[in-house]
């Protein structure tokens, strides 16, 4: 299997004070790999806006998605979307290539898309499937 590097796990949130917390088991830190970290890296990238990371050195880190934010789910959002994760994960050097992509209305939250992909990951013989939700809409606390 190749490696496809170590980090910390992170569990994502839908509420507006964090999008993400630590993962903790026994008062540890837990952590990912393979696989599940490629996983975990591939969903930072899209939820990240890109130029975020400018001021580390890494300006082309990110997505273009948070461009469609408050734009109303129609085929051309769709179409912007699907080229933003196309663009976004052609940086990611631990894929080889996307070999299925689809973005979606979620019928189950209005005002998101539904994100469905398949990754060949570099030097690896299985393909890694995933789905994701993004909202277009902005968060409200209750």
């Amino acid at each position: 299997m190749p490696d496809f590097g170590r980090d910390l796990a992170v569990r994502h949130r839908k509420e507006a004070r964090s999008a993400v917390t630590l993962q903790a088991v026994g008062g540890n830190l837990t952590t990912v790999e393979g696989l599940d970290n490629l996983a975990q890296a591939i969903w930072f990238r899209l939820a990240t806006n890109q130029g975020d990371l400018t001021h580390l050195g890494h300006p082309d880190y990110g997505s273009r998605l948070y461009r469609l934010i408050g734009r109303r789910i129609a085929p051309e959002t769709l179409a912007l979307a699907r080229a933003y994760v196309r663009e976004a994960l052609r940086r990611e050097r631990r894929i080889g290539a996307i070999d299925a992509l689809a973005v979606l209305p979620d019928p189950g939250q209005p005002g998101t898309l539904r994100i469905e992909l398949t990754v060949r990951p570099a030097r690896a013989v299985e393909p890694l499937n995933l789905a994701l939700s993004f909202a277009l809409e902005p968060l409200v606390e209750a």
